[in-house]
């Protein structure tokens, strides 16, 4: 399969993805006005829709099953007890998330007190999945791989966002293990050059 071809089938499934998140979010709604009326069968439904995601999300920043379940079931609690702030100018599963990332921020810092959260890869892609995954961070993560070159951008469209594995986006692209592996080092390199300052002004704001 060409790169025209994979970026067609990955546009496919954007749009069947998009579907059902629009349902999802229409559904979530209905469940946030229930549970801000009293009902806690309702926030028991969102917590079951979405811990899976918020605990993942949490894992990415602290590296540890045992703190990510930690920092996951403190910001359903925080959630909860916050519910009737919720704007809802936003999804509920992006507020709870946002939330996570914070818990976990708070539990890595305290984990490791002396250490910047930008010492080296490991603090730096911490905190990269931990911006990426606000609203501003889309959109700036997705603008700078824009500026890529096609053959990095392409990789980094399957390998990172699709979350492929590198056997998996070979096999897609025609390339072997090793050049997708390459074309990745490159390309988080450039993207971590260009974003790391703007990382730095967002972990302030955490």
């Amino acid at each position: 399969m060409n790169v025209q071809e994979a970026t067609s089938l990955t546009e496919r499934r954007k749009d069947t993805r998009g579907s059902a998140t629009k349902a999802a979010s229409t559904d979530d709604r209905l469940l946030v006005a229930e549970a801000k009326s009293g009902c806690s069968n309702a926030f028991g439904e969102l917590y079951e829709r979405h811990r899976l995601r918020v605990c993942r999300t949490a894992f990415r920043i602290l590296r540890n099953q045992e703190d990510a379940e930690d920092a996951a079931q403190r910001a359903f609690q925080r959630a909860f007890a916050n519910l009737a702030r919720f704007r809802e100018d936003s999804a509920f599963s992006t507020w709870v998330t946002r939330i996570a990332i914070n818990e976990a921020l708070m539990l890595l810092r305290q984990r490791r007190p002396n250490t910047p959260l930008f010492e080296g890869n490991g603090g730096a892609d911490e905190a990269h999945s931990a911006f990426a995954l606000t609203d501003k961070g889309r959109a700036t993560v997705t603008k700078a791989i824009s500026h890529l070159r096609e053959k990095l951008r392409t990789v980094v469209h399957l390998r990172e966002l699709q979350e492929l594995t590198s056997t998996e986006t070979a096999r897609r692209l025609g390339l072997t293990v090793g050049t997708v592996k390459a074309r990745v080092f490159h390309a988080r390199r450039h993207l971590r050059r260009h974003l790391e300052p703007k990382f730095k002004a967002a972990c302030t704001a955490f």
